[in-house]
């Protein structure tokens, strides 16, 4: 059995805490009680201290805390020259990371470094001495593969977002260290200039805690303004199936599948959607699914923990009315 503690890098983006980071941390949880070793979670950044307190019940045993100004703008050089040195001193037999901005750039630099396996988009991961074994998407998400290989040195893992575990609160606090942090900047060869913002129209529905998912049963783009509205009047995202992007009537930040987007948020609607492999796989976490679709046969009631077999044309707006109807009447008591 490899040792180690589990090392876990939440991200941090404008001052807070990327959605992957809680379900890197319960996930690393499991990892660790698993091996019976320590989660450790390393923060990286500037005036952290209100996000080690929202960290402190997240499973970690021991919160590295490498607070400077210099690190306040994320900049790959000095990043990978300070997470490398605490691997060097920490050892860990796994670092979990989210497959983000962070991960898809500084996972498989750190992995050479230290001598690691990369496993990179990850939606599962399982340890069964002496296994390691990870289930990702492949050629454009159409298809899953498992890879299995054993636990002969250290790796370096990251995860989609919306594939990790519902995050849960621990009741003893982490300990919290602080690392040494030294930087010459005269000597760093790279400079961010500039973040690119996603285009306006684009959302994180990873975050979403609520999603109306419209397929190609909707029929044609002068339909999506309905699905759009139900989404509205919850409070939630609208999402869509591979057709509805691939047709260009909504966004692909919006698509959910293995080639899209994996979410999982408390409640799920598909609308029009027949229930593909693909889109299930990018969907199966959500807390609550509710179809609806006028195919009584339709996959997508086969995950559905409650289903409606009918046409969205008519209890869409239903769905909508009573959804407005109730958040009027939430106003009026308040």
């Amino acid at each position: 059995m490899l040792g180690g503690d589990i090392l876990v890098l939440p991200e941090i983006r404008k001052g807070e805490l990327d959605s992957t980071a809680f379900g890197l941390l319960t996930k690393g949880r499991e990892l660790a009680d698993q091996l019976g070793v320590r989660l450790v979670a390393l923060l990286v950044g500037s005036r952290l201290d209100g996000l080690i307190q929202s960290l402190s019940h997240a499973g970690a045993n021991t919160i590295l805390v490498a607070d400077h100004l210099t690190l306040a703008d994320y900049n790959p050089e000095t990043y990978f020259n300070l997470i490398s040195k605490v691997i060097d001193d920490l050892k860990p037999g796994f670092l979990l990371l989210g497959y983000t901005y962070w991960g898809m750039e500084l996972g498989p630099a750190l992995a050479q470094r230290s001598g690691s396996y990369m496993i990179s988009n990850c939606v599962d991961l399982e340890i069964e001495d002496p296994f390691v074994r990870a289930v990702r998407p492949m050629f454009a998400g159409s298809y899953q593969a498992r890879i299995e290989s054993q636990m002969q040195r250290p790796y370096v893992v990251s995860f989609q977002k919306g594939a990790l575990p519902t995050p849960k609160v621990i009741s003893g606090a982490a300990e919290v260290m602080q690392v040494p942090v030294e930087i010459e900047e005269a000597s760093l060869r790279s400079k961010v200039v500039e973040i690119v913002e996603p285009t306006e129209g684009e959302v994180d529905i990873t975050k979403a805690e609520i999603i109306v998912a419209v397929g190609r049963g909707i029929g044609e783009e002068a339909n999506i303004p309905m699905i759009k509205e139900l989404a509205d009047a919850l409070g939630g995202s609208i999402a869509c199936s591979r057709p509805v992007s691939d047709l260009g009537w909504l966004p692909k930040a919006y698509h959910v599948g293995i080639s899209g987007k994996t979410v999982a948020p408390r409640k799920y609607i598909a609308c029009a959607i027949s229930g593909s492999g693909q889109h299930v796989a990018g969907m199966e976490a959500s807390e609550m699914i509710i179809a609806i679709n006028k195919d009584a046969k339709a996959p997508i009631f086969s995950v559905a923990h409650y289903g409606i077999v009918g046409d969205i044309f008519e209890i869409v707006p239903e769905l909508t009315r009573q959804a407005k109807l109730s958040q009027k009447v939430q106003e009026q008591s308040e």
